[in-house]
């Protein structure tokens, strides 16, 4: 196989250049790539001469043998992406007495676009001509970015190989969970049939006892009879025996099936762990070190360096339950002292890089939401350095309350809505928690009052978008739980119960989303809105849903705590089942920022109509904060509405 390099070389002009080269090697095709570090020595319009210095054994191999190609990323100092190719070795030399061990292998294209090929030869005949001592920095600076792509391209791996290892534990955790349920299903049968058998013979038994003991003038009826019960009788007896022969064979399979179901119950556990704290990871990786904001939305290219503020109050929270104070403090020191306000009130959203404001709408909800978190930091660190922070917005809130004790939706607005109530209502109870002052107490009264009269429906237990607004908005309904608990929902009466059943009613819907690796799941969640009203097909909204569970979590300890462990165990697995739906939308993060760590769409479906005046984000692989950290919360049993659910 081995050509003579001077062979091989006259096919084509050389050209002295170097780049830093990725080789791939794959052993199978279930094992994960090799990675081995190279540099060009010499290219051409034909292929490259690599350099390895001390080549592992499993590159030896590739190189002795005449068939087998191998992946290259070339990493070119003027390229944003690498130059993917496949290679085929066409000579090589092995200096083993060289320190390093130095491999020097031709290799020939397989496969490589030509527009990569001629940019590759470009760029070779320019690097020639310049000075020697930029070419020495630029192969210096080429190998430090070469150097940090590696780690990157690593982290990356590694981060999408544990979303794919979420993909397959789900898939199996189905599979299993489907076998005990249809094992469960022919155990019941069996045992019911079973049952039936055993009445059967019984009543037969008695039967020919009763015609034992008869005396009758007609022997041969009696004889026929008691002929046709005893044929009955034992073929009962056998169905008898071939049931509890089927039923020892049904209880083996089902304790083997629940048996695996628990280890992959295990495995899954763990795996929800690490995909937990991934997301966690993603959303440092995305925290602007300047101005502390984090983007809303990672991959869509309307929304770039967007921050909204919800979404800001969001991520603090996610810090603060995590101890990351010092990421939490950042945000919440620009708004306290950087964020320009209007009318007394911070933007909807500001420009994650500068800090300045993205657009001039001031509405209520985001600046509660901002308090909320100043105030469970304060609670978490005891460190009252935000307290006043959330102070000050709280009286920013009570001078847009109108006599009834309603707030209007910001500076500028005439309407009222029922969630920025339920958040006005979350903000005043958490402060009169934290500092028993009566003013708080007053405030959070009176906004429940307006909550329940014109907010609640109690023909159909609905919670209505506002006020004069009968649109439903799936995010009131969880938010009235997670907000004024299910405790003071009951003495106001305000159903709980008949809150979470409308939701699930009205705005549980099932669709298919489209995963990272391009595979199309069935997913079942909440829309944003009653779905049957939208006319379009039903949207699962990952941030709705995951307030949903939320919520659900709160009903299942309302009812532990009320002693009704079956109500309890309902909502639990309501619970855990809409959270297993919630990952199957787990998606790797779009960006190189990211580093393909997990993250959660805003929704199923892209430049969706919500319903509520917005659509969802373009492009189906956006990460969203919003998503990604409620879900956190749903596995964390975190309720950001309260600093504990139950309130006086």
């Amino acid at each position: 196989m081995q050509k003579s390099k001077a062979q091989e070389r006259r096919q084509y002009i050389r050209l002295d250049s170097v780049f830093p080269v990725a080789i791939y090697l794959k052993k199978s095709k279930t094992e994960d790539s090799h990675l081995i570090q190279a540099f060009t020595r010499d290219v051409s319009l034909g292929g490259l001469c690599l350099s390895v210095n001390d080549p592992d054994p499993n590159f030896i191999s590739v190189v002795h043998s005449d068939n087998t190609s191998f992946d290259l990323l070339i990493d070119l100092p003027i390229s944003r992406k690498p130059i993917e190719a496949n290679v085929k070795c066409a000579w090589y030399e092995f200096d083993e007495a060289a320190r390093p061990r130095q491999l020097l292998v031709g290799v020939s294209y397989e496969k490589i676009d030509p527009k990569d090929k001629k940019k590759i030869l470009a760029l070779a005949r320019k690097i020639k001509w310049l000075p020697r001592a930029a070419v020495v920095a630029i192969v210096l600076l080429a190998g430090l970015l070469g150097a940090s792509f590696y780690r990157e391209q690593e982290l990356t791996s590694k981060n999408k190989q544990l979303i794919a290892n979420f993909y397959r534990v789900q898939e199996t955790t189905d599979v299993y969970k489907r076998s005990v349920k249809k094992i469960d299903e022919k155990f019941t049968s069996a045992k019911t049939e079973l049952d039936q058998r055993k009445k059967a013979i019984g009543e037969l038994s008695a039967k020919l006892k009763n015609i034992a003991v008869q005396q009758t003038e007609n022997i041969e009826i009696l004889t026929a009879e008691k002929t046709d019960l005893q044929k009955r009788l034992e073929a009962a007896l056998t169905d008898k025996a071939a049931l509890e022969s089927q039923l020892k064979g049904l209880t083996a399979n089902r304790e083997k099936a629940a048996r695996l179901y628990q280890e992959i119950g295990e495995t899954r556990k763990e795996l929800e762990e690490a995909t937990t704290s991934n997301m966690y990871e993603w959303l440092k990786a995305h925290q602007n070190k300047f101005t502390g904001l984090i983007m809303s939305y990672e991959g869509d290219p309307y929304s770039k360096d967007l921050a909204f503020t919800y979404d800001q109050a969001l991520a603090a929270q996610s810090f603060v339950l995590a101890s990351d104070f010092e990421r939490a403090a950042k945000i919440l020191s620009f708004y306290r002292s950087r964020a320009r306000k209007t009318a007394g009130g911070f933007a909807n959203a500001y420009n994650c890089t500068t800090g300045l404001p993205a657009e001039s709408v001031v509405h209520v909800g985001p600046n509660v939401w901002i308090a909320i978190a100043a105030i469970h930091y304060a609670d978490k660190t005891n460190n009252k350095e935000y307290l006043v922070f959330a102070e000050d917005t709280a009286r920013w809130v009570m001078a847009l309350k109108d006599s009834e004790g309603g707030v209007k939706g910001g500076p500028d607005a005439a309407w009222y809505s029922a969630e920025h109530n339920l958040d006005a209502y979350a903000l005043f109870n958490m402060l009169y928690t934290v500092t028993r002052k009566d003013i708080y107490k007053k405030h959070r009264d009176s906004t429940l009052r307006w909550i329940k009269e014109y907010t609640y429906s109690r023909s159909d237990g609905s919670m209505r978008r506002g006020k004069g607004d009968s649109t439903i908005a799936t995010d009131t309904l969880a938010w009235a739980i997670a907000s004024i608990g299910p405790s003071t929902l009951m003495k106001e009466k305000m159903d709980p119960d008949s809150i979470m059943k409308f939701a699930e009613d009205h705005c549980l819907v099932s669709t298919t989303f489209t995963r990272s690796n391009e595979d199309v799941v069935n997913v079942k969640g909440f829309d944003f809105a009653k779905a049957k009203n939208m006319p379009r097909s039903g949207v699962v909204s990952t941030e709705w849903t995951a307030q949903m569970i939320i919520s659900f979590k709160i009903m299942a300890d309302f009812y532990i705590e009320m002693n009704d462990p079956d109500k309890a165990d309902i909502y639990k697995n309501k619970s855990d089942l809409y959270l297993s739906e919630l990952d199957k939308m787990v998606i790797s993060s779009p960006s190189p920022s990211g580093q393909g760590a997990g993250c959660l769409p805003y929704a199923s479906q892209p430049n969706a109509d919500t319903g509520h005046g917005w659509r969802t984000p373009q492009g189906v692989a956006t990460g969203s904060v919003s998503g990604t950290t409620y879900a956190i919360f749903a596995r964390k049993d975190y309720n950001p509405l309260s600093l504990d659910w139950k309130v006086d």
